[in-house]
């Protein structure tokens, strides 16, 4: 039996071990985890669905992560997205671009799990309300 309210997660990234790592720590959680591995699949995932978060890297094939983000928000104003960078670019940077991006957050990778859960524990409040 599926649940009637399924809680989901769109993770936008071109590592295939960091989708399988989220999927595996958020499934049994009752999470339904979407995929997209570079910026156009995710452009494609977001016209067909909202989602209760989405987590989207800045470095990918096809489509940048900011580029996508800007179109994220043109196309759904009030979708809750989480930047990731596994680059050069330091913390502070990233950080300085977060209230002007519409990002709810930039993380830098490898980052701690407990961060990912904060974020989801805060899109399902925002999603209640």
């Amino acid at each position: 039996m599926t649940p009637a309210f399924e809680k989901t997660v769109l993770i936008v990234d071109d590592e295939q071990g960091f989708h399988d790592m989220l999927r595996y720590l958020l499934e049994p959680f009752g999470f339904c985890v979407y995929s997209a591995h570079d910026g156009l699949g995710g452009l494609r995932r977001v016209e067909e669905r909202a989602y209760d978060i989405i987590f989207l890297d800045v470095h990918m094939p096809k489509m940048r992560g900011p580029e996508l983000l800007k179109i994220i928000k043109e196309v759904r104003p009030a979708q809750l997205v989480v930047m990731m960078n596994s680059g050069s670019e330091p913390q502070q940077a990233m950080e300085s671009m977060a209230p002007n991006s519409g990002a709810l957050a930039w993380l830098h990778k490898p980052f701690e799990i407990d961060q990912v859960l904060q974020f989801i524990q805060y899109a399902d409040k925002a999603r209640r309300s």
